[in-house]
């Protein structure tokens, strides 16, 4: 930003910074615990043993089944060992499983419920073993795996939405006969806090703890849904957190070698992970905070930064040409991307396979970094706007071919939901509105869960875990975009009821990110507060404390998490590393969030050539995104020319078409209704008398009649005349 800031400048700070204080929320009834009440109907209470029914092999030693003192009362403690597997030869040849089952004297109707809820923990960090939960009828079982749980150090309160529960038909819920638990030797099942070090021996040996098994009825108006707020939550923010926070980024920009210029995604990893999703959040994040405090150093690691992105663009000839890849490592001092799914050899952009596409060249990924481009294009803070402008038209152009790629669905891109949701709004951002529509449909006719009012992880009848980046912050926003505003706050509210959960320790609280919850996850808490989900104010002072002091490696930083955990019927993986995306997130809730941010109308403005002399033509050129509503806005353009600024104060001069400048504030138009627009709009012929130096022209829409209210962002290309 200039020295001495603009009207429009000013009051752009002005309204970012203005936010309510919510008030704070008592810790005490925060996270979801066992014997919190939560439940309609207690299922077993584990005040007796279950049965043991079998186990893989005589050679796997029988379990021993005690009762304890539980999180509610009695427990089930379960000895198990499952270090031997069934023999070469035998029925179960290599497994290793034992089943707990509890048979029911009359049958449940469990058919008004929506999900089961199960408390659990392990004796053992070691034993990652995977736990499934049965329910039978007259016909036989439906389950669903739980990977990696019997390591849970504490209590935790899983909730299993009973969809989840598959086998090759749909069971009777009206008349359930018997529950079964399995614990099953899962091998190589963790992913360590530092993928970069050893996860060390599974031991597969341990107690598992149950206690609290229950059901829940989780549908809009049932006794623990919480009701949909009146609005999105707002925040007070604190301008050194998110300062801090910048500067971290900043410092992790890498000086030389194969990734200077990019940030690795987890800072301690050995083997630094470039991963493209990670590049745009701290492309947004140098974008933001140069636009806030004018630093150099963040504009200039912003254009390296989208430099580098725009050159590791997967070239034309290739099967996916104007992809990303997902991530970039270093090998023999050059980037690659990661492995093949099918197959351990590199990404070269010729995959065909749709796990290798999704694997090489993630939509979601893609989508952000179109996200993050644009961001930098309606700036006006990048010369090169050729290239600029031809890297989001080739990634929006690959992110359209990928339509269709699941037969069944022909509007969507992958059978996740979050994939489709980035790749939506990176599509919006590339002003491909007609082809963003269509896919936004799609993803609500399929991804949204009419029943339970709130969005689901994926689009198949059993993808129905919970997760909060779809149901309470990127999913939310992308129903507020779409214009489904209710929605958006239904779904926040299913997000509320379920995944509010405490730290290891209890010391901290925020929201867990897949199913469980199991541990706050800074960066999806993080998404949630910025997407405005309930109580985001107590959340983000919360996310706030976790901060990486001065004192510490990494200062200004943000862990992913206060825990490592890994595990879950969808896996989530939350490490005490700091990186790039809980840093970001928690940049974005203490000051904006870039998905909100592209609801709202965007100017644009661009120069070029960027550096002219006598008797050289200079042009002006305007793009114009509209927001996702229809909107009427004071349209005010203006330049600053050398010599014009003092250490205080630049002389503005406000443009009303033609040759026409003013020295007062005024708009070139009033109360225009906001609609596409690209081209040129001004040229000048410098003829040699014209003051050399820095030019700069500011843009921005405006609430009519009122200057002080900018709506959308002040764009700001510059260019140099030497006589």
């Amino acid at each position: 930003m200039l020295r001495g800031r603009s009207l429009l400048a000013v009051a752009t700070c002005l309204l970012t910074l203005a936010a309510s204080h919510a008030a704070d929320r008592p810790v005490s009834p925060w996270g979801i615990s066992c014997g919190d009440g939560r439940v309609d109907v207690v299922l077993d209470d584990f005040d007796t043993p279950w049965d043991h029914c079998c186990t893989a092999d005589g050679s796997i030693p029988v379990p021993t089944l005690r009762m304890v003192a539980g999180c509610n009362g009695t427990a089930l403690a379960v000895d198990y060992d499952l270090r031997n597997v069934a023999p070469a030869g035998s029925r179960n040849a290599g497994q290793s499983w034992i089943v707990l089952q509890r048979t029911l004297a009359q049958a449940r109707d469990l058919s008004r419920y929506t999900h089961l809820r199960l408390a659990m923990r392990g004796s053992n960090l070691r034993a990652h073993d995977t736990v499934e939960v049965k329910l039978k009828d007259a016909s036989g079982l439906v389950a669903v795996a739980l990977k990696s749980m019997t390591d849970l150090p504490v209590w935790r309160t899983l909730y299993l939405d009973l969809r989840e529960l598959t086998s090759d038909r749909a069971i009777n819920l009206s008349r359930v006969t018997g529950f079964e638990i399995a614990i099953v030797r899962c091998a190589g099942c963790e992913v360590a806090d530092n993928p970069s070090n050893d996860p060390g021996t599974e031991e597969h040996a341990g107690t598992l703890y149950l206690d609290e098994f229950a059901a829940v009825d989780l549908k809009p108006g049932g006794a623990h849904r919480l009701p949909a707020a009146s609005g999105f939550a707002t925040v007070s923010r604190n301008a050194a957190v998110r300062s801090k926070a910048a500067n971290a980024l900043l410092a992790q920009v890498a000086p030389s070698a194969a990734g200077k210029d990019l940030l690795p995604a987890w800072f301690p990893e050995t083997t630094p992970n470039f991963n493209s999703y990670a590049q745009a959040e701290a492309l947004l994040v140098f974008v933001y905070e140069y636009q806030y405090t004018g630093k150099t150093a963040f504009l200039e690691a912003a254009r390296k930064l989208a430099a580098r992105l725009i050159a590791l663009q997967i070239p034309a000839g290739r099967v996916q040409a104007g992809a990303w890849y997902s991530m970039y490592v270093s090998q023999t001092g050059v980037l690659r991307g990661p492995d093949r799914a099918s197959q351990p050899i590199p990404c070269d952009g010729h995959e065909t396979l749709i796990q290798d596409i999704d694997t090489c060249e993630w939509a979601g990924n893609v989508g952000w970094v179109l996200i993050a481009l644009n961001k930098l294009r309606n700036s006006g803070l990048y010369a090169d706007t050729v290239a600029l402008d031809n890297a989001i038209d080739r990634g929006a152009a690959w992110l359209i071919g990928q339509f269709g790629r699941h037969p069944a669905y022909p509007n969507l891109i992958s059978l996740g939901v979050e994939g489709n949701i980035s790749a939506y709004f990176g599509l919006l951002a590339a002003g491909r509105s007609q082809e963003a529509a269509r896919l936004g449909s799609a993803i609500f006719q399929f991804g949204w869960d009419a029943v339970q009012r709130r969005m689901k992880p994926g689009v198949l009848p059993a993808d129905a875990a919970s997760a909060i980046d779809v149901s309470g912050s990127w999913g939310a926003t992308f129903l507020r975009a779409i214009g489904k505003t209710e929605e958006a706050l239904d779904s926040q509210a299913y997000a509320a009821s379920i995944l509010r959960v405490s730290s290891f320790d209890a010391t901290h609280h925020g929201y867990g990110d897949i199913a469980g919850p199991y541990t706050p996850a800074v960066e999806f808490s993080a998404q949630a507060v910025a997407a405005g989900i309930p109580d985001a104010d107590f959340v983000l002072q919360q996310l706030s404390s976790l901060q990486i002091p001065s004192t510490a490696s990494y200062a200004g930083a943000f862990p992913g998490a206060q825990d490592h955990w890994y595990g879950g019927p969808l896996t989530p993986w939350n490490t005490t590393m700091a990186g790039v995306s809980p840093t970001a997130w928690v940049y974005f809730a203490q000051y904006r969030d870039p998905l909100i941010d592209l609801l709202q109308p965007a100017l644009s403005l661009s120069v070029s050539p960027a550096t002219v002399g006598a008797g050289a033509t200079v042009t002006l050129s305007a793009r114009v995104t509209p927001g996702t509503t229809s909107a009427s806005g004071d349209v005010y353009i203006a330049l600053q020319v050398p010599g014009g600024c003092s250490a205080t104060f630049c002389k503005t001069l406000f443009w009303l078409g033609e040759s026409n400048f003013v020295t007062t504030v005024q708009p070139l138009l009033r109360s225009w209704p906001i609609s596409p627009f690209a081209g040129p709009i001004f040229s000048y012929t410098f003829n040699g008398s014209e003051p050399a130096g820095t030019y700069r022209w500011l843009g921005a829409f405006v609430e009519p009649g009122t200057p002080l209210k900018p709506i959308s962002d002040i764009t700001q290309p510059s260019f140099e005349f030497r006589p």
